[in-house]
């Protein structure tokens, strides 16, 4: 394979780290969150984030003093800042759809304390809706979608002392200037994930306290096949490690943090099946117990017996509605006879089917609503993740919420994304359909009670 110019030096950063150097301080500070975890994913509220991870081992390479600060796990708020206003040079943080008041807090306070620092974000919210998000947190720079070879680029620039108007050529950036915000070009995404470093866990305070992790995410692709109008996707194509890189970084995080369980995060485990195979393999060589999340239309009963037999003991399926009407006007890009098919697949290969449900998706109605759930009723699947429609920025769906008048600021809107009551009844809606608000948390509060029957009935018989 013939690599770009950003495969080409990350890999040699790869294979050769530079010394830690002169350069100033690299701090990240991952922000809390107020939300209720799903069942089963308790553990992605304090686990290393695959994400942050890469990103910080890029700068540790790139030969940067290199910290990060975990407010997930309780560390204090004003000597986190502290920290890092004293430490200088960089602060960075990731951005979700649930952190930014956090953020801004953050941000604010460390150039308070230390106004000549320099404030980066990323992650998925401000690739989503950048000049908002920028302008709103004050941010210096914004590093937009894939992380890795931009912050690199930024972190060279700064380390060689350029400022903000030469930045301009590097790709994947927004700017800010005063009140002004730029974005330069956007960078083209890595086409082969082999080049990225294996993440450095002891960078993280929890891992320094207690190298064991017991439970883990992470990825093997990134990005998605689909174009689903409520997901937002900032990877526009899959791109993937290659099993034996894959095998490499798992044989490197097993042996030094003893870990038994991996959540598999890709959105497509099963999008290459020959591939899926060869996961298979490697998790069942070192032993791991695992889940995935994946689409429901490439699945395969001999594919799942071979995941089954390699130590898969659940499935995240995007099952969202099991209205044809409804998935379509999603471009869910699904039919509901295939999400029949997988479950029932699924459950006689002996895994545990997770369903990922969507109240209010444009077009629900009381027969879509009947179908939902009656699907859960008569089937095995736990509809364990189930949610009110939430417009999230850079979906269609935001963009038909702005257009209906339901979100006149962003960043007001955005705001209240860290209030909702997720897993609750009495989470906020914006209702993008013709049924009542109040029908759409009736059949909410149902399929609440039918996940808790099912978990409960899991339990006691040890499934």
């Amino acid at each position: 394979m013939n690599r770009t110019v950003d495969e080409e030096k990350l890999e040699a950063l790869r294979k050769d780290p530079r010394p830690e150097s002169s350069a100033p301080a690299f701090t990240v500070i991952l922000p809390s969150s107020p939300q209720v975890p799903t069942p089963n994913r308790e553990f992605l509220l304090e686990t290393p984030i695959e994400g942050v991870s890469s990103v910080a081992t890029v700068a540790k390479l790139a030969g940067w003093d290199t910290k990060v600060r975990d407010l997930r796990i309780g560390e204090d708020f004003e000597e986190v800042c502290a920290d890092a206003a004293n430490r200088g040079g960089v602060v960075a943080m990731p951005t979700y759809v649930d952190s930014y008041p956090v953020n801004r807090s953050v941000l604010k306070r460390v150039k308070e304390l230390n106004p000549g620092l320099t404030t980066v974000v990323g992650g998925p919210l401000v690739s989503s809706l950048p000049e908002p998000l920028i302008r709103g947190l004050q941010a210096d720079y914004a590093v937009l979608r894939e992380g890795e070879a931009t912050l690199l680029d930024l972190l060279d620039h700064l380390a060689a002392g350029g400022g903000a108007d030469a930045a301009r050529a590097i790709a994947g950036l927004g700017i800010r200037q005063g009140g002004a915000v730029s974005l330069t070009p956007e960078r083209p995404q890595l086409n082969d994930l082999d080049v990225l470093p294996i993440p450095d866990l002891f960078l993280y305070p929890g891992v320094q306290k207690d190298p064991v992790i017991p439970e883990l995410g992470l990825t093997t692709a990134r990005g998605c096949y689909g174009r689903c109008t409520f997901c937002f996707l900032n990877m526009k194509k899959l791109s993937y490690k290659t099993p034996a890189r894959f095998r490499e970084e798992v044989s490197d995080i097993v042996a030094k943090h003893k870990i038994g369980y991996f959540y598999v995060n890709d959105l497509t485990f099963t999008s290459k099946l020959d591939r899926t195979y060869q996961i298979c393999d490697v998790l069942k060589e070192f032993n791991i117990t695992w889940s995935c999340s994946t689409r429901v239309e490439r699945i395969k009963p001999e594919v799942l017996k071979y995941m089954h037999d390699s130590g898969c003991r659940d499935i995240w399926y995007g099952v969202e509605s099991l209205d044809q009407t409804v998935l379509e006007l999603s471009n869910k890009r699904t039919k509901v006879e295939e999400i029949e098919y997988a479950v029932s697949e699924t459950v006689k290969a002996g895994i545990k089917v997770m369903a990922n449900l969507i109240v209010g998706l444009p077009g629900e109605s009381e027969e879509s609503l009947r179908k939902m759930m009656d699907f859960c009723r008569r089937t095995e699947v736990i509809p364990t993740s189930i949610k009110y429609l939430t417009p999230f920025p850079g979906t269609k769906i935001y963009d038909m919420a702005v257009e209906r008048g339901f979100i006149p600021d962003h960043l007001r809107y955005i705001e209240g994304l860290a209030e909702r009551k997720v897993n609750d009844v009495n989470d906020s809606i914006i209702n993008l359909t013709d049924l009542p608000e109040e029908r759409l948390r009736e059949a909410y509060a149902t399929l609440m009670q039918i996940r808790e029957d099912r978990l409960k009935t899991f339990s006691e018989t040890g499934a």
